[in-house]
């Protein structure tokens, strides 16, 4: 029902010269709802598009997505033999002045930092914008974000104004108005609810999630947290399983789940990088480790399950210093939670089997022990940055939990909590500096490495003595030379007082001139 609404409201709209906004829930669709009038557009305007023309522009946030609606557009212009680019980051040097002009196409997908840079390194690229008929953002909230707002500005002020524009996202940001007026004309608000009706506005909605889409949230300690994760996925043998982290070294390290067995048929470990637009078939379940960086994200990451249609489920993992955030998320992005049970006994020592666990693994490969390590204080990052601070305050961080969680020996320096008191964290006597890289070729270059740092310290602390002393030598000089003048200094001033006291007397009258002159005398020889 959703696909045919926005299929039926999209397209339609475009055909007729509309720009559009369209909202609408995941999965429903959005990808086919631009690219079939787009390609239709061009193919009205001309049948054959040469090299110096560029038809339409479809911007993404992401080099994955990028590549994934480049895949979708390339069918279609195999068929119509209309040619397509995708172009992205990441691939330095690859595009200078002199291979621009060969990237032209009458479809051309990009990123907007390739699309930004494209444009203002070249001119005939710019030029060849002047063809443009249609323009598409797709995730279109993504672009407020600061990191994109100066590179949509370029690239909006560089298309020409007489095009077709359309925006498409599961949910839109509160400026998208900025957006508005820089690219749209008498825009057109398609809104399609999960209920598979068409809303007059964004407020009308009652909820941006798929209605075939069960969204839960689970209540467990900092601690307990990753024992739960894989409890959970022993739970469900059978089913294809997202996990989504906050950071890359997160996801990097939580690859130890793969080290306890029974974890699942089909386990994939992302960040928010896959949470939008990425098509991964057959999700049963997506599990929210942390909470995301911004609350919308929520959403888009919830959204790889129940695609096109299909059931699916989402689970998001809260400590109970997070509760409030799920008030939050119902009033601000209007979805409603379901508790799950966490289902773990009081007394199950789990969490701590799997602490030893980490603990053990770490301690005999430095591979694990500074991953490890990276990944806790990227969390902690992450977590201190994200748009929630409000309901989820950073200061409420269970930083020992997740120390014990993570499996960590020691927990790092970190100004984000320096201030905390952290005796409770049950630290490694273990001297990590002696743990080896199980790599033989890396260990042997971190043990040549420390053999530098210990000659370059013995030699450090010998060029810290020899000074020490000459310091010491030159103080002590100083402290003799100080010590004389402030004798001959009193000597001085004595000999003065002396003198006076004789002029004294030579002024009442009780010595005599002759007397007074044989005294001074003596008192100089």
């Amino acid at each position: 029902m959703e696909i045919q609404l926005i299929f039926e409201q999209t397209i339609q709209r475009l055909l007729m010269f509309q720009d559009v906004i369209v909202q609408a829930p995941t999965g429903s669709g959005k990808t086919l709802a631009y690219i079939l009038p787009l390609f239709t557009i061009l193919m009205k305007k001309k049948k054959i598009w040469t090299k110096n023309e560029i038809g339409a522009v479809i911007i993404v946030p992401s080099r994955e997505l990028a590549k994934q609606v480049g895949a979708v557009c390339k069918l279609f212009g195999n068929a119509l033999s209309l040619s397509m680019r995708v172009l992205i980051g990441g691939k330095k040097g690859k595009y200078n002045s002199k291979t621009v002009p060969s990237l032209n196409a009458a479809v051309i997908i990009a990123t907007p930092g390739r699309l930004q840079s494209l444009i203002s390194c070249n001119s005939d690229f710019k030029k060849a914008l002047k063809a443009l008929e249609i323009l598409i953002i797709d995730e279109a909230d993504r672009y407020t974000d600061s990191s994109f707002k100066a590179s949509m500005t370029e690239i909006l002020q560089s298309l020409p104004k007489q095009r077709r524009t359309g925006l498409f996202s599961a949910t839109q940001a509160k400026e998208m108005e900025e957006i508005v007026k820089f690219g749209l004309r008498n825009p057109i608000q398609i809104t399609i609810a999960n209920c598979g009706a068409v809303l007059d506005s964004v407020d009308s909605v009652e909820t941006v999630s798929p209605n075939t889409l069960n969204n839960f949230y689970v209540v467990v300690k900092a601690d307990q947290k990753l024992y739960l994760l894989i409890e959970f996925i022993r739970n469900h043998p059978k089913s294809k399983i997202l996990i989504f982290f906050s950071t890359c070294q997160c996801v990097e390290y939580m690859e130890i789940l793969r080290n306890f067995r029974r974890t699942g048929k089909s386990l994939m470990l992302c960040t928010d990088v896959l949470s939008r637009g990425i098509d991964v078939d057959n999700i049963d379940w997506v599990v929210q480790f942390d909470v995301p960086k911004q609350t919308s994200w929520f959403v888009h990451r919830a959204g790889r399950s129940a695609r096109c249609g299909e059931v699916g489920n989402n689970v998001l993992f809260l400590t109970p210093e997070e509760t409030a955030y799920i008030e939050f998320i119902e009033k601000y992005e209007k979805v409603s939670l379901i508790k799950m049970k966490a289902n773990l006994k009081k007394n199950d020592d789990g969490a701590e089997q799997i602490r030893q666990h980490i603990v053990e693994m770490a301690s005999k490969e430095r591979e694990i022990l500074e991953c490890g390590t990276r990944a806790f204080m990227s969390f902690v990052e992450s977590y201190v940055h994200h748009d929630c601070n409000v309901v989820c305050s950073p200061k409420d961080l269970d930083v020992i939990g997740y120390g014990h969680a993570y499996g960590l020996l020691r927990l790092p320096r970190m100004k984000e909590f320096h201030r905390n008191d952290l005796n409770e964290f049950k630290r490694s006597e273990l001297n990590t500096s002696e743990i080896p890289y199980k790599n033989v070729e890396k260990e042997k270059r971190r043990q040549e490495k420390l053999l530098l740092l210990k000659t370059k310290d013995k030699s450090t602390q010998k060029a810290v003595r020899t000074q020490k002393k000459r310091l010491d030598t030159r103080q002590a000089s100083k402290n003799s030379t100080r010590k004389r003048q402030h004798s001959e200094t009193k000597e001085n001033m004595d000999d003065l007082g002396s003198d006076f006291a004789l002029l004294k007397k030579l002024k009442k009258g009780r010595l005599k001139k002759k007397e007074y002159d044989e005294l001074m005398a003596d008192s100089s020889c």
